[in-house]
């Protein structure tokens, strides 16, 4: 995949030393969305996002046509290193943060979920009592859009394979796939 190039419309958040950096998709194609990766964009344009047990939350503000997407790995952060957007609590939050900094209207968000997969067969025997880390970041990413109030309007979440997910961050429009 090409490095994207420069925009002043799109803000992709890296995790820390890295900066917040600048960043539309290459081409008219989809972009790639990797994991512990923040984007948003008051522009049209498809992100891909790959998922197993990582999930994504897509925002939107239909109103004003800006959108985001943020990819997490681990449900949320200690607190006792650097802010990191692999977990979601952290994630979740700089994707707000961005949203309304592009001028999403608050009010006006909507958001949809996907991944929180299960991949391993020992996690899903019955006797396994314990709870998938999936499951886990799919908890943490409706706990913290409900503290926000922001309604989600679709979410499909969890199974036994990966996702692929295409979203399109002017309208929310996604389409997921089963890999």
């Amino acid at each position: 995949m090409k490095p994207l190039p420069p925009s002043k419309n799109a803000q992709l958040a890296v995790a820390p030393p890295m900066p917040i950096e600048t960043r539309v998709p290459a081409s008219p194609g989809p972009g790639l969305l990797h994991a512990g990766h923040v984007f948003v964009s008051s522009e049209g344009h498809s992100v891909v996002i790959i998922l197993g047990s990582c999930v994504a939350v897509c925002i939107w503000d239909p109103s004003q046509g800006i959108g985001g997407a943020t990819h997490f790995m681990l449900p949320a952060s200690d607190e006792k290193g650097v802010p990191s957007p692999r977990f979601g609590n952290v994630a979740i939050s700089m994707l707000l943060q961005k949203l309304l900094e592009a001028g999403a209207v608050r009010g006006q968000l909507r958001a949809k979920i996907f991944g929180g997969g299960c991949l391993f067969d020992s996690m899903r025997e019955p006797g396994a009592n314990k709870v998938h880390l999936g499951s886990r970041n799919v908890d943490i990413a409706l706990e913290m859009l409900a503290k926000a109030h922001i309604p989600v309007v679709s979410s499909e979440v969890g199974g036994d394979r990966g996702q692929r997910v295409v979203f399109c961050t002017d309208t929310g429009h996604s389409v997921r796939s089963w890999l």
